[in-house]
């Protein structure tokens, strides 16, 4: 059984959310590009994206297209679980080729789910940049993958497992780190 303990409360979850809206807004700002489309990595992806859905479009009048990916077939570790897993429907309801996607979800780890993610989102189409938005990069990665925008850096011990919850329904965010 885990122990869990607060590391993140509300307010800084609301702070770093808000942190990595800024930060993509400048970025496609400043290219005097304000076409770009934000990708939730299901399951913790998909309400973090919409979220900054909506902080983008109140701060500066863009409502960037949203989409929904599943990247459990694309995982290197399928047949080495020992459950398999739940798939969920991919939904990307507009074009990627030449599109500027942000694939977002909540912790950047090992990388190895943003490999997945990759591989993924180019089976739809060939986007003209693709850039990564994440809640909590832990800076401990397996693979050479580093996010673009970061709401928060953490980087305690490998034996502490980090978990977000937060729907856009509960107004109770907050990260947690689970010990044995």
């Amino acid at each position: 059984m885990y122990d869990r303990e607060v590391m993140f409360d509300s307010e800084a979850v609301n702070v770093a959310i808000s942190h990595l809206a800024d930060e993509i807004i400048a970025e496609f700002q400043a290219k005097r590009k304000c076409d770009f489309a934000l990708v939730g990595l299901y399951r913790k992806g998909v309400p973090l994206a919409e979220r900054l859905a909506q902080i983008i479009e109140e701060r500066c009048g863009y409502k960037p297209c949203l989409g929904k990916l599943d990247i459990s077939m694309y995982r290197d570790d399928i047949g080495t679980r020992s459950a398999l897993p739940r798939i969920r429907e991919t939904i990307i309801p507009f074009s990627v080729d030449k599109n500027n996607i942000v694939l977002v979800d909540d912790i950047l780890s090992t990388g190895r789910t943003i490999r997945a993610a990759l591989d993924a989102i180019t089976d739809y189409g060939r986007p003209d940049r693709i850039r990564l938005a994440v809640l909590i990069d832990r800076k401990d990665g397996e693979f050479p993958i580093h996010a673009d925008y970061v709401g928060i850096v953490a980087n305690p011990p490998e034996s502490v497992k980090l978990a977000a919850e937060f729907t856009p329904e509960d107004p109770t965010d907050a990260i947690y780190k689970m010990q044995w």
